[in-house]
């Protein structure tokens, strides 16, 4: 079991294209203090492409400024720091998630999860890979492609049934919307924008190689397995330009 301070420090920032990254050694102890504290918390996994789509899109660069959390998900973010003096280790968002659903699955059985996103099967897929590995997990699940009276419903069994951990992964920056829109309904969760990580679990896509990640190219990748996001893909260049004179 960790051993976690219950005084938690408040994260120093780095600002990114003017939005606000967290500073921690530790954001899986930091994010589990508040998790027994039962703090609500957004954790929002910055990348370039997120923090180009904020330059663009109000809603969501305001709702990145309100999460309690903002990672370094992305290399390019931390090539960004890099180049202003400011060494810090990436945070990958997919492992960063995984660590918490790994605590859950052995602490309290009462903390219980929830996977929403991906196509249909897809969030009971990879819950069941999960309670595989961790029987006493409870998965709330349900595709990303509920709409209308059932994802009313949806969101009343969320508001029910109350899970700690709630794993958004409907694609960007829809999830991060739909996270600050609807995170009211389970007040004290800890909510995060997961991208693609439930295909991954699931064992519909594979996670780029070790050492694609280690070198900062994941990005090529996943535009590998899906070539239809070259366009989005075209944000990292611009990102890269805006790194070197912003």
């Amino acid at each position: 079991m960790l051993s976690i301070d219950s005084n938690l420090p408040t994260p120093a920032t780095f600002p990114v294209l003017n939005l606000q990254v967290h500073l921690l050694d530790d954001y899986l102890g930091w994010l589990i203090a508040r998790l027994q504290q039962q703090i609500g918390t957004h954790v929002v996994t910055l990348n370039a492409e997120m923090s180009m789509m904020a330059q663009e899109d109000a809603a969501l660069r305001k709702t990145i400024t309100a999460a309690e959390l903002v990672i370094p998900d992305g290399a390019g973010v931390i090539i960004y720091m890099r180049l202003r003096g400011r060494k810090h280790q990436r945070c990958p968002g997919i492992e960063l998630a995984a660590a918490l659903i790994e605590y859950l699955g052995t602490s309290n059985p009462s903390n219980s999860l929830c996977f929403f996103g991906g196509s249909p099967g897809t969030a009971e897929q990879a819950a069941k890979v999960w309670q595989e590995q961790y029987p006493r997990l409870s998965i709330l699940t349900q595709d990303g492609y509920v709409t209308g009276v059932a994802l009313e419903e949806w969101k009343q069994t969320l508001e029910t049934k109350q899970p700690a951990v709630i794993l958004v992964g409907i694609g960007v920056p829809r999830q991060e919307l739909w996270i600050q829109e609807n995170r009211h309904l389970c007040p004290n969760a800890v909510w995060i924008g997961v991208g693609g990580s439930l295909d991954i679990w699931a064992g519909t896509k594979e996670r780029a190689p070790e050492w694609l990640r280690n070198n900062n190219l994941e990005w090529s990748y996943r535009l590998y397995q899906e070539p239809w996001r070259w366009r989005r893909m075209l944000s990292l260049p611009k990102f890269f330009w805006r790194s070197l004179w912003a």
